[in-house]
């Protein structure tokens, strides 16, 4: 059973069509890249599998859990059973520590504090973040992404969708990133779900397709 099954995704913004008629399935455990160029609808369509993004037609199932229909508590819920996001632009709180940026989704959703706080050293620690020591504003743009992608992963999720995780990286921070990622991915057994534009990058994914005309193609 797909963890993620999106049929006919449809969405535009005026008159302008970004996605027309999109089908996706996604495997727990793989590690999809989704490529394209500039303005094609690559977050666009992160965001309406990460059930932000409503305005869609077509159907999308999480779980095998239709998300048609269903209220604002039962998505949100949705999204805390089986949903993490790395967005690129982090939106980490400067003036909190690493740990205290972690726990939030935990702290949103009144999830177990004991728990994230746990889970959430065990993934810093990984990442080689320094979890109370300092402020998020003082650490380095590479460090403040790890911090990024440890929040993500702290509810335990089933798919982590990744928005450019690696932009603005050089090439040996992108690879590092990424090689901590699949480390954890192959523990924690999610789907690695991210737009990324490194060939690098996209030599190491499981799948690659390519967001063009409004739908996903294969790439060989």
């Amino acid at each position: 059973m797909s963890i993620i099954e999106a049929r006919d995704i449809q969405r535009s913004f005026d008159d302008m069509i970004v996605l027309s008629g999109l089908n996706l399935d996604v495997q727990k455990g793989e590690f999809l890249a989704i490529s394209g160029r500039s303005g094609v609808g690559k977050s666009t369509l992160l965001s309406i599998l990460g059930t932000h993004d409503l305005n869609h037609g077509g159907s999308l199932r999480i779980a095998d859990t239709a998300t048609n229909g269903l209220s604002s508590s039962e998505l949100a819920a949705l999204r805390r059973e089986y949903l993490g996001f790395v967005f690129q632009d982090f939106y980490l709180l400067p003036s909190l520590t690493a740990m205290e940026n972690v726990i939030l989704p935990s702290v949103f959703s009144g999830g177990n504090l004991a728990n994230a706080r746990a889970h959430g050293a065990e993934i810093l620690d990984k990442l080689s973040i320094r979890a109370n020591e300092t402020q998020t504003s003082l650490l380095s743009r590479g460090e403040r992404q790890r911090v990024a992608v440890a929040r993500g992963l702290v509810n335990r999720p089933s798919v982590l969708l990744a928005d450019e995780p690696s932009a603005s990286l050089d090439e040996e921070s992108e690879q590092i990133l990424f090689d901590l990622l699949d480390d954890l991915r192959k523990q924690q057994n999610f789907a690695l779900i991210a737009v990324v534009h490194s060939t690098v990058i996209l030599h190491r994914a499981d799948r690659v397709l390519e967001l063009k005309d409004g739908i996903l193609h294969e790439t060989v």
